[in-house]
């Protein structure tokens, strides 16, 4: 059965069009209760498609009936975002996939203006579906509300099984890491800082959404931007993630994240790996010296991140994620320090005997220059740090100084250094007498 991967949207739909639609990625596109409908205009030529303003309209129905106004004290949902990933087993093609959502979109949302978009940007190449569906009901007017989210995927397993897909298990295994025994409370399999199991490893190879990758990517940036609890806990609000405590019989502290839209799915901070857990995160933020990027750098990060998690951009979220802790691993500051460690690598590469260790340093310089150009890509450090611009923009004042005030600079100088001798030598006189 297909995976069905939800998120709500708060802003207009025209940033999630783009996104959808940009660099003419998308492979199809289905409308239902918009200026074209699959049911009403069968038959027609479907180029009229590419006239169908969908963000405008939907916009325009939900402004029209106030459903953009926040929502008792929160801000109102103003799309609701879903993607249909199908088994890679089922070889599934576009027409396959299109009949699919088709089916379970008229199921749940006959009365509500939906765009479908298909994309096959994963690694296999295997097509998918985006369902953006406004958060007004055409017939009374009210916002769209879910009762319970689980019961979507279950009713999207229950259409793909009518049509003989078969299952694909989008849940974490049970057993010991997956209990949810206080005494027994999950645990990282390995003491590595970032631990993606074989289940996990299994789900992201297959090109299909992990939400446990998903938690790991949106924590990733928080600690690294964060100074303080206080602060962590902001930016994972930003980032629509959730924090609990774990049980208080445990034997030791840790949080428990989930996504806001999926609460039922929990993973505490040490299944992630021993940086995401409470105690090293709560070191991290004691220790003075711990990295992070300055604060223009910082606020690219942040607004780069929420717009993913915003448009459902997971695989920019991830690539994202990858880079900011690439530059907390290696202290990035500026741009030039990505060549200089990549310098380091590479001698150090050349003088290893052991095939295994240059392997490593050869994986580590892959690291740095995948970091290197996504962050130049979208400007997340700068050219240098300030303290090499202080240090420049001095050499090129004293450089470019007339030669007249250079001068008397050092005369000035030589001055005091005479000063500063004559009263020495005053001093050493009197000792004398």
């Amino acid at each position: 059965m297909a995976v069905l991967k939800a998120i709500n949207g708060h802003t207009g739909c025209g940033r999630i069009k783009d996104y959808l639609e940009k660099g003419g990625r998308a492979l199809m596109r289905d409308f239902f209760n918009l200026s074209w409908d699959e049911v009403e205009d069968r038959g027609l030529d479907e180029a009229l498609k590419d006239e169908v303003e969908w963000a405008l309209e939907m916009d325009a129905l939900r402004h029209d009936y106030g459903n953009d106004e926040p929502w008792k004290g929160k801000r109102a949902i103003t799309f609701r975002h879903y993607v249909i990933s199908p088994d890679p087993g089922d070889n599934i093609d576009l027409e396959g996939l299109r009949e699919l959502t088709r089916a379970w979109v008229r199921k749940h949302f006959s009365d509500y203006q939906v765009a479908v978009i298909y994309h096959d940007d994963n690694r296999q190449r295997i097509p998918h579906a985006h369902i953006v569906v406004n958060n007004t009901n055409l017939e009374t007017g009210n916002r769209l509300h879910i009762p319970n989210a689980l019961d979507m995927n279950r009713s999207l397993q229950e259409v793909a099984k009518a049509r003989g897909l078969t299952a694909f298990d989008n849940e974490m295994p049970k057993g010991r890491v997956g209990q949810s025994d206080p005494k027994t409370p999950p645990r990282p399999r390995t003491r590595w800082a970032s631990y993606i199991n074989k289940a996990e490893r299994g789900i992201l190879d297959a090109g299909a959404y992990s939400w446990v990758s998903d938690i790991r990517n949106r924590v990733s940036v928080a600690k690294v931007l964060s100074r303080n609890e206080g602060e962590f806990m902001r930016i994972l609000e930003l980032m629509e993630v959730e924090v609990a405590e774990n049980s208080a019989h445990a034997p030791r502290e840790d949080w428990i994240f989930s996504l806001a839209d999926q609460p039922s799915k929990k993973v505490s901070g040490e299944r992630l790996g021993m940086s995401f857990g409470r105690i090293a995160l709560t070191e991290r933020f004691e220790r003075i010296g711990s990295y992070h990027p300055d604060a223009a750098s910082s606020r690219a990060i942040l607004s780069q991140a929420t717009d993913a998690v915003e448009i459902n951009d997971l695989a920019e979220l991830g690539n994202l994620a990858k880079t900011v802790e690439t530059n907390a691993r290696y202290s990035i500051g500026s741009s030039s320090d990505y060549d200089g460690r990549i310098e380091t690598l590479q001698r150090r590469m050349e003088r290893e005997t052991e095939p295994k260790a240059a392997a490593k340093c050869a994986e580590r310089i892959e690291e740095l220059n995948a970091a290197r150009d996504y962050a130049a890509e979208h400007g997340l450090v700068p050219s240098e740090t300030a303290r090499n611009a202080s240090r420049s923009a001095d050499a090129a004042r004293w450089q470019y100084e007339p030669r007249s005030r250079q001068n008397g600079s050092q005369r000035a100088a030589q001055g005091s250094s005479a000063a500063r001798q004559r009263d020495n030598e005053r001093r050493r006189e009197g000792r004398e007498r």
